[in-house]
């Protein structure tokens, strides 16, 4: 009886003991994120506990409804883990995912909203989908795809900006450099549609370096362009650069010293008013039957002195506005290609 007694109370612990394991593993299973072995409810919670080179993992899909603060000052990765934060976010004067301290890795998953890095802080990007990347610190996007149907993917306001490889669309810019430095290494740019008249790459008042990479605007207008610099300082030494109107616009100052180029319809280089534009080489074609490069009255400078420039039947390889002062084209240096009645005109 004793016997048979002790079985049946230690067959009940055992049945206990599994039934409250289980109830553990089903609420740990439950929590957002996790550290190590350690739940968390919330992933706001794993931000706030996570200590220096540790990981974040998410458990499950994540809706958010305020913002999730990345605040901690120590070195972590934030792994997605293949799942999905979506932002429900009403209010625009709110973030999505705000990186205000530390230096933070993102991987593996889809993250639909945006990311905002802040002045001292550090984002590093290393695989996984985005709708938007915004920097006033430091960001490296060593891989990922970034697209946006509605806005601009990625907006460098201060900071630094390094691309290394990345997959971006964008119905507004791939890349709007309002200021700071911008750097592409390489990765795949283009337009969201053919609907689209903003430009790739703009830079508004930034340093922006373009040394690969293949750019695509696919707008059939020639104010679109595909590389637009309004007022900062751009330097194209590498990259496959195409589209159907996709001139490089200069407003600021530019200097081209490799790269391949081609604007099916429209000139492939435009130097505005107040400009500097220096071109040492490449290789740049133009479909326009106009001209090859339009210059605007009240340039600062343009000098070509190596690289390549190809057109078709042309009325002139280079069209000027008002006069050709401070304009030099090395015909023994560079390499002019095509069909035309005189190499600059002056209209």
């Amino acid at each position: 009886m004793k016997n048979k007694l002790g079985k049946v109370l230690r067959v009940m612990l055992l049945t206990l003991t599994i039934a409250l394991m289980y109830s553990m593993n089903v609420s740990a299973a439950s929590g957002q994120a996790s550290i190590g072995s350690k739940n968390y409810a919330t992933v706001q919670k794993a931000l706030t506990a996570v200590q220096n080179g540790q990981t974040i993992k998410l458990n499950k899909d994540v809706t958010l409804k305020d913002t999730l603060l990345f605040k901690k000052n120590v070195t972590y990765t934030f792994d997605m883990n293949k799942h999905k934060i979506t932002s429900k976010i009403i209010d625009e004067d709110k973030c999505d995912l705000e990186i205000k301290a530390g230096k933070v890795t993102f991987t593996n998953g889809t993250l639909n909203a945006s990311v905002f890095t802040r002045k001292g802080a550090a984002l590093t990007v290393n695989g996984g989908n985005y709708k938007q990347i915004l920097n006033w610190g430091k960001t490296v996007i060593n891989k990922g795809s970034i697209v946006n149907s509605k806005y601009s993917a990625i907006c460098n306001y201060s900071g630094t900006l390094l691309v290394k490889k990345a997959t971006v669309k964008a119905n507004y810019n791939c890349v709007y450099a309002y200021a700071g430095t911008v750097t592409i290494k390489g990765g795949d740019f283009r337009s969201y549609s053919d609907a689209t008249s903003y430009p790739v790459i703009y830079s508004e008042n930034a340093t922006v370096n373009l040394k690969g990479g293949r750019y695509v605007h696919l707008y059939w207008k020639t104010e679109a362009g595909i590389v637009y610099n309004k007022n900062g300082k751009v330097t194209i030494s590498g990259g496959d650069y195409g589209g159907t109107c996709a001139s490089i616009q200069n407003y600021g100052t530019m200097t081209i010293k490799g790269g391949t180029f081609l604007s099916e319809n429209s000139p492939i280089l435009h130097c505005g008013a107040k400009s500097t534009t220096t071109v040492t080489g490449g290789e740049l074609t133009s479909g326009s039957t106009i001209c090859g490069i339009e210059i605007d009255k009240g340039r600062k400078k343009f000098s070509m002195t190596g690289g390549t420039l190809k057109t078709y039947t042309v009325m002139a390889l280079v069209i000027c506005h008002g006069d050709k002062k401070n304009v030099t084209l090395d015909k023994k240096k560079a390499n002019l290609i095509g069909e035309r009645w005189e190499d600059i005109s002056v209209q």
